[in-house]
C-alpha cells in the first residue's frame, strides 16, 4: 500500500526536494565539519553518520527546510550525545586491558569432548 500524504501538493513537492537534495547535503556537510573538529575512528564516523541522518530527517519531518539550520541543529545534537554518553569507538573497545579472552594453555591432558 502506498503511503498517502496529508500535505498540500505544493508542500509535498518542497518536502520531497528537501528529503532528496537538502537533507543529504546537510548530512554530508555536518559529517565533514564533525570530522574536521577532531579526527575520529571509522566506527565513530559511521555512528555519527547514523545519528546525523536520523536527526536531520527528524528535523525535516518537523518542517525545517533550511540547510544551515539542519547542519547546526544536527551538530549540536551530536555534540550533546558525545557529552552525555559518548560515542564509543569499536577499535578502542577492543584495546581495553583485561578484556582479551585468553585460552588456557595446553597442559598435555585432553578433555573428554576432544579425545
Amino acid at each position: 500500500m502506498t503511503p498517502v500524504s496529508t500535505r498540500p501538493p505544493a508542500q509535498q513537492l518542497v518536502t520531497e526536494a528537501v528529503e532528496l537534495v537538502v537533507a543529504p547535503a546537510a548530512i554530508a556537510r555536518a559529517l565533514q565539519l564533525y570530522e574536521q573538529l577532531q579526527p575520529h575512528d571509522t566506527s565513530v564516523i559511521l555512528q555519527a553518520r547514523k545519528i546525523l541522518t536520523q536527526h536531520i530527517f527528524g528535523m525535516v519531518d518537523r518542517g525545517e527546510l533550511d540547510e544551515q539550520k539542519l547542519i547546526a541543529g544536527s551538530l549540536a545534537h551530536l555534540k550533546a550525545i558525545e557529552r552525555d554518553r559518548g560515542i564509543k569507538s569499536a577499535h578502542a573497545a577492543s584495546k581495553k586491558p583485561g578484556k582479551t579472552r585468553r585460552h588456557p594453555r595446553f597442559n598435555g591432558t585432553r578433555s573428554k569432548d576432544h579425545p
